[in-house]
This record gives C-alpha cells, structure tokens and sequence, in this order.
C-alpha cells in the first residue's frame, strides 16, 4: 500500500509552489500628509521608548523639524551649520537654538530661530506634534524637536543666514525611508555605548541628536514605509563578560 501511494505521488504532475508577495504601502506622495496620519503620529508619540537620554526637564533649547513639499515632494529641510561656529560646527541641524529670555516657550525659540536662520516663518497652528526631549552632548542641555508642517517650499526663496548657516538642504520622505539610506553608528565613551541611527546618500550625512530626532519621527508619522531599527549597544563594563553583545533595538 505504501509503495503504491509512493508511486502515485511519484507521478503526479508537479505544481508550482506560490508565493504570496509582500503588499507594499502607496507611494510617498503629498497625499500621505492628512489630518487623520497628523492624529495617528500624536497617538503613537505618547508610546515611544528609546534607549538613549531623554529628559522631562525643562528644554534649554528647541529645533524645528519642517514637514514641507519641494516640487510636490514631501520631505524634510535641514541645514548644515556655519564650520565658523563654537559649538556644533559643520554639522547637518534642524533649525533651532538656544532659549532667549524673550522665548515665551521652547516653540516660540524654535519658531524664532527657524525664521532667523533660514528665513521661513512658521505660525504655531501648522504644528504637528513634539517629539520626546534627548540631551545635547554639550552641557546635557535638553533639547526639544518640534514637527510643523509648512506646506510647499521654493528653496530659492529661504535665506539662509550666512554667519550660522553654510546650507539649506532638502531629503524626501521616500528617500528617508529607502533601507538603503539608512544605517547606525556605534560609540564609546568610558564605561558606555550606544548606537545612533545615520542618513546617507543625500546632500550631507545626517547623524547625531538630528539623526536621532529623524528616526522618531519617521517611525512614528510613517510606520508603514520606515522599518529601519538601530541595534542598541549595551553599555561596556570591565566585568561584563557579554560586553560586545547587543540587546534590542529602536
């Protein structure tokens, strides 16, 4: 009974094996910027966790990350910083700074300084959202991002303040959010590490704080196109026989 099963299945035609193919999301288009995915990113604000320094301490300083269309595009801009400065120098920033005693709050700092640096006003009624306060590495000042979206943007228009700015630059969402322009770096310091996530293959690396503060925020206003996750390095301890392994991700 056996061998007669076995030959019958022996002959019985092959069929090919069907793979279901992955459904992709739409394309990044203006569309994906509604009202209804502005709601779902403060929902999904309130439940991130990451393993790096966040503080509920009052913000010394606050940036703008400006949801905008260039040519129908959405996007992000970014500004690389004058190699003049003290601090910061030659490093790719969202418009921002430091607090002044005039700033009625850390938005009023971040609306200010995106005006004064590259010449876009911004009204508090296009914000979207904040994202959680990470400390700078200078001082541990915390720093707030807050996300506006300031609709289309004609590049030629901004004017970048040359004393603070060398450069304004645009990234689309579709580019952010392709795996192959995103990757991690990982530091130590001490008795510590950790691992930062890094933006490539555009106009200028976008790394650090910035890199940071890129990475919540398309994780959660696009969850659907950015699966990026950075390998969280566990802190180096002279004892720690699993020094080099790696626990979690963000």
């Amino acid at each position: 009974m056996l061998l007669r099963s076995a030959a019958r299945l022996a002959a019985a035609p092959c069929r090919p094996l069907t793979v279901a193919s992955p459904v992709s999301p739409p394309p990044l288009t203006d569309a994906v910027l509604t009202p209804e995915r502005r709601e779902a990113f403060v929902s999904r604000l309130s439940n991130v966790r990451l393993p790096v320094r966040t503080t509920d301490g009052e913000p010394g300083a606050a940036v703008l990350a400006p949801l905008c269309r260039v040519d129908g595009r959405p996007g992000l801009l970014y500004t690389l910083r004058s190699s003049a400065l003290n601090k910061h120098a030659g490093e790719v920033a969202f418009p921002g700074g430091n607090r002044d005693r005039q700033d009625a709050d850390p938005l009023a700092t971040a609306l200010r300084e995106t005006e004064e640096e590259i010449g876009l006003h911004v009204e508090r009624d296009q914000l979207w959202g904040v994202l959680p306060s990470l400390l700078s590495r200078f001082g541990g000042k915390p720093v707030a991002a807050y996300v506006a979206d300031v609709g289309e943007v004609r590049m030629e228009d901004l004017r970048p303040q040359p004393d603070e700015v060398e450069d304004v630059f645009f990234l689309s969402l579709e580019h952010l959010c392709k795996p192959e322009n995103a990757g991690h770096t990982q530091w130590r310091r001490g008795d510590a590490g950790y691992s930062l996530p890094v933006f490539l293959n555009g106009p200028h690396r976008v790394w650090g704080l910035t890199g940071i503060f890129t990475h919540i925020l398309l994780g959660t206003l696009l969850p659907e196109w950015y699966k990026h996750k950075v390998p969280y390095l566990r802190p180096v301890r002279e004892r720690d026989s699993e020094r080099d392994s790696r626990s979690g991700s963000y």
